[in-house]
């Protein structure tokens, strides 16, 4: 190999890193974040599809993964087991937009559990449907 592939999640990674320094808005990430494909894991419910949010305390939070790699590294680090993980490919607009609405109330997005750039982000006004946005007081 003559060069080493770009990741093709680097925009994203990069705009992670930007807001985690305030040197980006959210509105920005959110743009990032839309025209970017990422894995989440799934599961068979009801001879259907259903995406994988887990609890923690008040709010509920979808994994999502830029590259299919880091999500099983993330599965085989936490020790969940060796079966393959199932998961679906979307956009970010796709997860914001459709996902997000569609999960209870609270569900923000972890982006690249288990790395070194790893970030949360809660469901706030400028990066999800205003409809689902939290207040700063929480509703």
């Amino acid at each position: 190999m003559l060069f080493t592939p770009r990741d093709p999640a680097a925009d994203l990674i990069g705009a992670l890193h930007a807001f985690r320094t305030d040197r980006i808005s959210v509105e920005r990430l959110g743009e990032v974040l839309r025209g970017t494909s990422l894995f989440t894991p799934v599961s068979d419910e009801d001879g259907g599809v259903a995406v994988l949010a887990a609890r923690d305390g008040e709010l509920s939070w979808l994994g999502a993964f830029t590259t299919e790699a880091r999500l099983a590294g993330f599965y085989r680090e936490s020790g969940r087991g060796p079966d393959a993980v199932r998961y679906a490919e979307l956009t970010g607009a796709e997860l914001l937009d459709q996902v997000l609405p569609a999960l209870p109330r609270g569900t923000g997005l972890v982006i690249d559990a288990g790395t070194g750039h790893s970030t949360a982000l809660g469901p706030v006004a400028g990066l999800v449907p205003d409809e689902i946005a939290l207040t700063e007081s929480g509703k």
